[in-house]
């Protein structure tokens, strides 16, 4: 054999080398949203979530064979009722979560804390921390997770859909002066509403309305004095608490001369679609405008 047929072969030998170990790369290395440089050897095929958010998230963009577990909390798509569940939040059990052998964890910030953190990845498993509070970071919080999955083009297809909606409901959306009042955490438990830096707060901006609690950043707890002198339009209650909530509501001691009191403009929306930082959002923001324009289906 010449040398430079010999040249040649030993080229193409190290090129079909460097093919296969590219090829055999699947490292994935995102920023979580807890601001953490995450280094995953994928696929990832085995995959816990432990918000309903998060678990919605990965629902959607087509994800769910990868699940092996859920928070204790997380029901939606219903189908996932049917996976094990784990403690999630400040009873997380991190036994149950190993039991499960999952390579990537995901939590958001809110319930879970660094030694948690720590543990998991100190037993081989990758965590994942999401954090969304606003509407743009529940389009990030998707991205991230359509990454590590390998499933980019199917979170941009969601966040498109997300995005096609609002811009809908905008569009057909008069701006107004009347004000919204989202109740978020009921008066027997302390009244929690929301401020701004919240998709709440965006949903109804959305939908032309003004936030009541405009004011206040975040979710905070608000006085029934602070309800009654603002004397919102509407009230909006995503607390969860049944078919009675609005009864309850609407015969509250000193209430009476609310506005929203006054012309029975009081919505017990859907409390997860509303309140989790996830695609269902479109579905809140529809459900909201129908309310406000006085529109049944």
């Amino acid at each position: 054999m010449s040398k430079k047929l010999v040249s040649l072969f030993l080229a193409l030998l190290m090129m079909f080398s460097m093919t296969a170990v590219l090829a055999e790369d699947t490292t994935i290395t995102v920023t979580d949203m807890f601001g953490r440089e995450v280094t995953i050897e994928g696929p990832v095929t085995r995959i816990i979530a432990l918000e309903p958010s998060d678990c919605e998230m990965l629902c959607a963009i087509g994800c769910e064979d990868a699940l092996v577990g859920r928070g204790k909390y997380c029901d939606y798509p219903a189908s996932v009722l049917e996976l094990p569940a784990v403690q999630s939040g400040a009873n997380t059990n991190l036994e149950e979560i190993l039991a499960l052998n999952p390579q990537v964890v995901v939590m958001s910030d809110m319930a879970h804390t660094t030694e948690q953190v720590e543990l998991l990845e100190q037993n081989g498993i990758r965590v994942i921390g999401t954090d969304a509070n606003s509407i743009e970071e529940v389009y990030t919080n998707i991205r991230l997770l359509g990454t590590i999955m390998g499933k980019e083009a199917e979170a941009e297809a969601v966040i498109a859909d997300m995005q096609a909606t609002f811009a809908d409901i905008a569009a057909k959306s008069e701006q107004s002066d009347k004000t919204i009042y989202f109740e978020v955490m009921p008066l027997e438990w302390g009244l929690w509403s929301a401020g701004t830096g919240t998709f709440m707060h965006e949903l109804a901006e959305i939908c032309g309305m003004k936030n009541a609690f405009a004011d206040i950043e975040g979710w905070q707890q608000v006085s029934q004095e602070q309800v009654i002198e603002r004397s919102p339009d509407y009230i909006v209650l995503v607390t969860g608490m049944g078919e009675t909530a609005v009864d309850e509501v609407m015969g509250r001691e000193g209430w009476e001369n609310i506005t929203a009191i006054q012309n029975g403009a009081v919505y017990n929306a859907d409390s997860y679609a509303m309140t989790r930082p996830a695609p269902r959002l479109a579905e809140a923001v529809v459900d909201l405008y129908n309310f406000l324009n006085g529109i049944t289906e």
